[in-house]
């Protein structure tokens, strides 16, 4: 007399020894009537559960011996995987490959399984990090050009997936999970519209999925069988309907769940009519006539699971008692009533109508096991290799020939080195004070010292923390009010908008800060463009462009810079670079405005602590430091490009071209308002439009 738990382990056991035993026997095999006796393989082998537990502890056993199997229900849920919630993760992040808190959230996932030096490297290195959101900027692209399954299959192979996960216990079900859900969603798009109406459905089966509690599950979204390789088949006593196998284990044959209604458990029993009702508070007849149902249901599945063999069929039985209940409860079983009857039977006299019963039936053997053997003694026999691997055949030579130097280049490659070691670099002073140049990439500080200076110091973008972090976080505002017209000084439900926003990314507790501040930025007129952002004519957000960057030298570019933009004036030097492959980049914001276009770039930097401290001389001085005057360049070169494709022979550079303006956001308290405006050079343009090939002139911004 045993719990079912100890039952379970021990049937498990021995379920898995025997399978072991058949496999490494040579002799082992079977014959169909005319034909030669095959040789027995895991594939022959199915073992029927009723429960994943009872799946798990099979798997378990077998595992433990060296044996392979592969797991089908027809209960679980493709969408109730954990593939499933990293798989949306992932989606997210493509969908928006500029959004910091997606990209993390995605590159953090078990799904992708980076090490936690590589994720440690993302955290703190810009470069690294802007390298694996272009990453999600090339699958999104493939995604709204080729559709989601093309990209997802595209992903496996950018993050080098398969291979890893193959390479690991149980990534052959994960990758046979990612490879359905990517099926799935495939043919989901094909009635919804976008990115985004495919990432609600996704939520959305996934979430019906956590809710069903094992209830039916469309057979599209049931679990795929791992593998067609040769192992042995764990399989459902449901799933095995209509199916056939040479040799079936039943090994929890006698396991049932009674149904006693206690602690006044609503249970489900048949009306008079034969129709199942919930019963709240169910009376002693009520769950007398829901066991009953149960087990007319075990009995169902029992003759099922029995007939499920070709060949040869073991079940593994057990007297066992229901939870803490010493009784037993072997009657209460589909195979206790059948061997002994509804009456209730002691342990002694359930193992004497086994007995008779193998004694009365031809080709029925008994083996039973000691009671007092423990399942840790049970023996665990390995199996033994079958046949010798095969040969792997001689690598072919690799002939292929493919250009090492080609490469894709932005702003921020050519200059990091730049950035590292200045050439010549002079700080200037301002009023008296030294300049206190801070980069992009330096650590924020912490809130006490940020809103440390009082009086003129004390306005919210002077104490807004610094860094990369937050500068990510204003930049990724901006873009949204873009798309809203910036006119949050004007609408009430665009301000609550932005505080839900700030809550949503870890910044609530500066939502009014971020509040005052872009409402100032936004309506701020910008002398160079003579009205503020949300009085611009047209507005684009994030113009991406890809340029052919075979014959761009970094020395010629820094040359030309340095002789149109702010001659004179001392700057770090380009390490030198001869680019081949593609240049590309994305301009925070192109504005029209009474015909003329420019590029406008936001830039969080802090110069000092107080409004004074944002003059003409010091953001010249930050935008020479950091090689802004490159930046506009290219960028410009960009816009002028996109313009002649799609203007044509009406474009006139000279009046249609306003330049770059450099918007730092520290500044929108002074006269300038932190704008500082870098008329178009022309000659600069043309020079850097004749090193570029002319053919792909069209093919400028996206």
């Amino acid at each position: 007399l045993r719990s079912k738990r100890d039952s379970r382990e021990r049937h498990a056991a021995l379920c898995a020894e025997r399978i072991v035993t058949l496999l490494n026997d040579p002799g082992a095999g079977f014959a169909r009537t005319g034909e030669a006796l095959q040789g027995l393989r895991p594939a022959d082998i199915a073992v029927l559960v009723r429960t994943g537990t009872e799946a798990a502890a099979v798997r378990a056993a077998l595992h433990q011996r060296g044996v392979a199997t592969v797991y089908l229900s027809d209960k679980d849920s493709v969408f109730a995987s954990a593939e499933a919630v990293d798989l949306l993760r992932l989606l997210q992040a493509v969908a928006a490959p500029r959004n910091m808190r997606l990209a993390r959230a995605a590159l953090a996932t078990t799904l992708l399984g980076l090490a936690l030096d590589e994720l440690l490297l993302l955290a703190n290195d810009d470069a690294a990090f802007d390298a694996r959101c272009a990453t999600l900027a090339e699958l999104q692209r493939v995604w709204q050009g080729q559709g989601v399954l093309p990209m997802l299959r595209r992903a496996l192979h950018v993050f080098g997936l398969p291979a890893r996960w193959l390479a690991t216990d149980g990534g052959e079900r994960c990758l046979t999970n990612v490879l359905h859900l990517a099926e799935l969603l495939q043919t989901a798009s094909a009635t919804l519209e976008g990115e985004s109406a495919l990432l609600r459905w996704l939520a959305q089966q996934i979430a019906d999925a956590s809710n069903s509690r094992g209830g039916s599950t469309a057979e599209e979204q049931v679990l795929r069988l791992e593998s067609d390789a040769d192992l042995v088949k764990v399989v459902t006593v449901h799933k095995s309907k209509g199916l056939e196998y040479p040799l079936v284990f039943l090994p929890f044959a006698s396991h049932c769940r009674p149904v006693t209604g206690r602690k006044g458990e609503p249970v489900m029993a048949p009306d008079a009519q034969g129709r199942r009702r919930l019963c709240l508070a169910p009376s002693a007849a009520d769950v007398a006539a829901a066991d009953a149902e149960r087990l007319r249901e075990d009995l169902r599945l029992l003759y099922v699971a029995m007939t499920r063999a070709r060949h040869q069929l073991w079940v593994g039985v057990a007297v066992l008692r229901h939870g803490k209940n010493p009784a037993c409860v072997w009657h209460r079983s589909a195979w206790g009533s059948l061997v002994s009857g509804p009456a209730p039977r002691t342990s002694a006299e359930a193992v004497v109508d086994i007995e008779q019963l193998t004694s009365e039936v031809d080709g029925v053997d008994l083996a039973a096991l000691a009671p007092e053997t423990d399942t840790a003694d049970l023996p665990r026999t390995r199996l033994q290799p079958r046949v010798a691997a095969t040969p792997l055949r001689p690598a072919p030579a690799y002939a292929a020939v493919f250009d090492r130097q080609w490469t894709v280049s932005s702003y921020s490659a050519l200059v990091r080195d730049a950035r590292a070691a200045p050439s010549g670099f002079e700080a200037t002073a301002v009023a008296d004070t030294p300049l206190r140049l801070l980069r992009n990439d330096e650590p924020a500080e912490t809130d006490a010292v940020a809103s440390a200076p009082r009086g003129a110091g004390d306005s919210a973008w002077h104490r807004f923390p610094r860094g990369a972090f937050a500068g990510n976080f204003l930049h990724d505002q901006l873009e949204w009010l873009a798309g809203e017209g910036f006119a949050l000084d004007e609408l009430p439900a665009l301000q609550q908008a932005l505080q839900r926003r700030c809550e949503r990314q870890g910044w609530g507790h500066r939502s009014e800060d971020v509040l005052a501040w872009l409402r100032r930025v936004c309506s701020t007129m910008l002398p160079p463009l003579g009205v503020a952002l949300a009085g611009l004519d047209r507005a684009l957000p994030e113009m991406e462009f890809w340029l052919p960057s075979d014959g761009l030298d970094s020395h010629a570019v820094d040359a030309l810079c340095r002789q149109h933009l702010l001659p004179g004036r001392a700057r770090p030097a380009l390490v030198e670079r001869h680019l081949r492959g593609l240049l590309m980049g994305f301009a925070d914001l192109v504005y029209e405005q009474r015909g003329r276009y420019g590029v406008l770039d936001y830039k969080s930097n802090a110069l000092g602590a107080r409004d004074a401290d944002y003059t003409g001389a010091a953001m010249e001085a930050a935008m020479l430091e950091h090689r802004y005057d490159v930046q506009a360049a290219l960028y410009l070169l960009a816009l002028h490009r996109l313009l002649r494709a799609r203007l044509g022979a009406a474009y006139r550079p000279a009046q249609q071209l306003h330049g770059a303006v450099v918007l730092f956001l520290r500044g929108v308290g002074t006269a300038s308002a932190g704008a500082y405006h870098l008329p178009p050079p022309l000659a600069l343009i043309d020079a850097l439009d004749a090193m570029l090939p002319q053919a792909s002139a069209a093919a400028g911004a996206a």
